[in-house]
């Protein structure tokens, strides 16, 4: 898939303008603090519904002379306070993206009808690396655990609906202990909710991370001249196939609802997966350094993008800050196999020559100059 226009309006600072971007590899740049992120925020809200630098929207709504009404938000439905739209080309059919945000609520639309999130995500959808990935690796396993969500979602967009199913029924459970007034009844409710749903996002995960193993050792192999790496998923409910997980998982739940009655919290499950990374043999959450940390991550989206590839569609990709995290050898390997993969790169940088002069030199490189939220087209590299 690639992105060919893209407008973004009343985002943080951005001016509305539209550019098109019609490029295997688009570079905004510009000084710090003038839009450039906030370009990438926008098209990543596009290919995955969520912002990567917040998990509230309303954090990207101008506080003061941003919020309008477009002429197609329905008065009275929703007021929107954000609208940001693309038009992407695939498979030789041009369709148009529409995003529109306000007031807690958003609107999907696509070809000029509302459309839902699993839909959405089937025709458009994005993988992004930034600098705070890296930390990923060492912290709690949340990140890891959202990481490989994330994945999972770019490979199979309708694991969604059952990642939504999962943690509806979970924060249910998690109210009801809370409460201190949890009855058997009651429980068995939701455990019998919990348990399938629980083991059926576990086997989606390890099912990811078969399909990312591979390519994940070879794309490290590679960026980190040869030395070897692994990952596997680490879960209480074990290996085996789905009806095993069930079985296993409603023997944990019953057994432990004595001691979560105790505590009045959930206790072990599929929500305390962690994707365990190995450098040499040795556990990269523990023993990597800065730079092996660096080279899984990025390893790890390489992997993604072709796993994407070989299921037929190829998300687009976008890399905030080129250059802060990677020397000009990493940048030009990692910028060619994205490219080899078939990937719309995007990239935001304060000095365009980070950028490959390979690929400046091919003319597939687009450059947009940010200044204060205004998006400039086709800038001069220099």
């Amino acid at each position: 898939m690639r992105v060919v226009r893209f407008q973004a309006r009343s985002f943080r600072n951005l001016g509305g303008a539209v550019v098109d971007v019609d490029a295997p590899m688009v570079v905004f740049h510009g000084m710090n603090g003038q839009g450039k992120t906030n370009a990438l925020e926008a098209l990543g809200l596009l290919g995955s519904l969520r912002s990567f630098r917040t998990p509230r929207l309303a954090d990207a709504i101008p506080r003061a002379g941003g919020a309008f009404l477009p002429e197609d938000a329905a008065a009275g439905e929703m007021r929107a306070a954000l609208d940001v739209r693309a038009l992407v080309r695939s498979e030789g059919q041009s369709r148009q993206f529409v995003f529109l945000g306000g007031d807690g609520a958003r609107r999907l639309q696509r070809e000029e009808r509302t459309v839902d999130a699993v839909t959405w995500l089937t025709s458009l959808r994005a993988s992004w690396f930034s600098p705070a990935d890296v930390g990923v690796v060492r912290e709690e396993p949340l990140a890891r655990r959202a990481l490989l969500d994330r994945t999972i979602l770019t490979l199979d967009p309708t694991y969604l609906a059952l990642a939504r199913d999962h943690r509806r029924v979970l924060d249910q459970k998690a109210a009801l202990y809370r409460s201190g007034r949890a009855s058997d009844a009651e429980l068995d409710v939701l455990d019998a909710q919990l348990v399938p749903l629980g083991a059926r996002v576990t086997d989606a995960r390890r099912k990811g991370v078969d399909r990312i193993r591979s390519g994940f050792g070879t794309m490290y192999a590679e960026i980190a001249g040869g030395e070897t790496a692994g990952v596997r998923l680490r879960s209480a409910l074990g290996d085996g196939d789905l009806p095993e997980l069930i079985e296993r998982y409603a023997g944990m739940v019953a057994a432990q609802r004595p001691m979560e009655r105790e505590r009045r919290r959930v206790l072990g499950g599929s929500q305390r997966d962690d994707l365990v990374f190995e450098v040499a043999g040795r556990p990269a959450r523990t023993d990597a350094s800065q730079g092996q940390a660096r080279s899984v991550v990025l390893a790890w989206k390489l992997a993604e993008i072709q796993a994407a590839a070989e299921g037929g569609e190829v998300p687009l990709f976008l890399v905030d800050d080129l250059g802060s995290e990677l020397d000009a050898t990493r940048t030009s390997a990692f910028v060619r196999r994205l490219h080899e993969l078939g990937a719309q790169v995007f990239v935001s940088t304060t000095d365009v020559r980070v950028v490959p002069r390979a690929a400046l030199s091919s003319g597939e490189v687009c450059v947009v100059r940010v200044e204060a939220g205004q998006m400039l087209p086709n800038a001069e590299a220099r």
